[in-house]
């Protein structure tokens, strides 16, 4: 079964924002950075379930998972055959706050 991945508006701003972070303050090269978040997308098109639940997971009626990219999470929910991914956001960060969760139930 493949999948299709879709970006929230958010996760593509927090996409945005972490390239440009990384831009200004390496040590990586933020195309490189890129590409690996693209392919690891995109091995999200064949077995999304192999993932985790997300710590978010426990506040939501739906299931919320995670696939990691080095510091990064890359959370995600699955609906029939759609990955849609809510943020990618650096690991170190909190999880989404409640009022963001209410919004995917």
């Amino acid at each position: 079964m493949t999948f299709r991945v879709e970006l929230s508006q958010r996760a593509e701003a927090d996409i945005k924002s972490a390239f440009a972070y990384i831009r200004k303050q390496g040590p990586a090269d933020p195309r490189d950075w890129k590409a690996g978040l693209e392919q690891k997308l995109a091995g999200l098109e064949t077995f999304p379930e192999a993932c985790g639940l997300a710590p978010e997971n426990e506040f939501v009626k739906v299931e919320i998972r995670q696939a990691l990219y080095g510091p990064f999470r890359i959370v995600f929910t699955i609906r029939e055959q759609i990955v849609y991914v809510l943020t990618v956001r650096h690991a170190a960060r909190l999880a989404l706050p409640r009022d963001e969760l209410d919004k995917i139930n």
